[in-house]
């Protein structure tokens, strides 16, 4: 939050990510959303007139597309059959499976008129930490909405956000199925409670497959404890993830990390 990202050096952590400038970037950015290997939906992010950035919240328009959206089925095949399987290499995670659920944002570095064929997209953005469901954006709270929640979220949206959560269940499970065994849900009442309720996660099943939560956290500092919160304290499309994986078998408990509990947390 104060911008000294290369202070004290490498030895302090200090990083400058050296990566071309694409004017074509106020046309927009493709998000591609993967499950896995498996590419499930292609959002066009276009930023607000002026700006740059496409990020939720700044006036950016969203325009979705399903996977096998022939505009660009070009970028699609190359990503997915010639460049995927190199990614987890290149990064030393060769044993790794592909995260659950990711995105990879491409910006068009081709001059105007460039046949799609021929066209070359950058990838300015992997993200596999905080990615979220943008049909659920109805969820989060903000200035103009501050008792936002999972009833805001329309039946149309909610089909889709559901969707996605159910594939990412199946992955997940698949993912799982490697030995692991499991008897039931964690107790986690030695961790404090920080949501008001859990409305809209599906009843964790008598005997799961195995064991699983979503970690969340609640900024104490920010209103609505973070710019990602429902006004019951979950990350506006938490239920959707979770559903997903009660969906295939799997229990998945909410729970917040909460850092005076970091050890606590850990052993849980």
């Amino acid at each position: 939050g104060v911008g000294k990202y290369l202070e004290g050096g490498r030895a302090a952590g200090g990083q400058l990510v050296d990566q071309r400038f694409c004017p074509r970037i106020v046309e927009g950015e493709l998000r591609y959303n993967c499950v896995g290997s498996a590419l499930v939906g292609i959002i066009h992010k276009k930023p607000a007139d002026g700006g740059i950035s496409a990020v939720g919240g700044t006036g950016s328009f969203y325009t979705y597309y399903g996977p096998e959206e022939v505009k660009f089925k070009s970028l699609t095949t190359n990503f997915l059959e010639r460049d995927l399987p190199k990614v987890m290499p290149a990064l030393g995670l060769a044993a790794e499976p592909i995260p659950l659920w990711w995105t990879t944002d491409f910006i068009l570095a081709s001059p105007v008129g460039t046949p799609s064929e021929d066209e070359k997209w950058i990838v300015g953005e992997f993200n596999c930490s905080c990615v979220g469901i943008s049909k659920c954006l109805a969820a989060y709270c903000q200035d103009t909405s501050p008792n936002a929640c999972y009833t805001d979220i329309s039946a149309e949206d909610l089909v889709e956000a559901d969707k996605y959560g159910h594939i990412m269940g199946e992955v997940a499970l698949k993912i799982l199925s490697t030995g692991f065994s499991s008897s039931g849900p964690v107790d986690i009442s030695s961790l404090s409670r920080v949501a008001k309720d859990d409305f809209g996660l599906y009843p964790q099943p008598g005997k799961p497959l195995f064991k699983g939560a979503l970690a969340e956290i609640y900024v104490r500092s920010q209103p609505f404890g973070g710019s990602d919160k429902s006004c019951n304290g979950h990350r506006y499309d938490s239920m959707p993830f979770a559903n997903g994986m009660i969906t295939s078998g799997m229990s998945c408990q909410l729970i917040h990390y909460v850092h005076e509990e970091h050890d606590t947390f850990f052993d849980v």
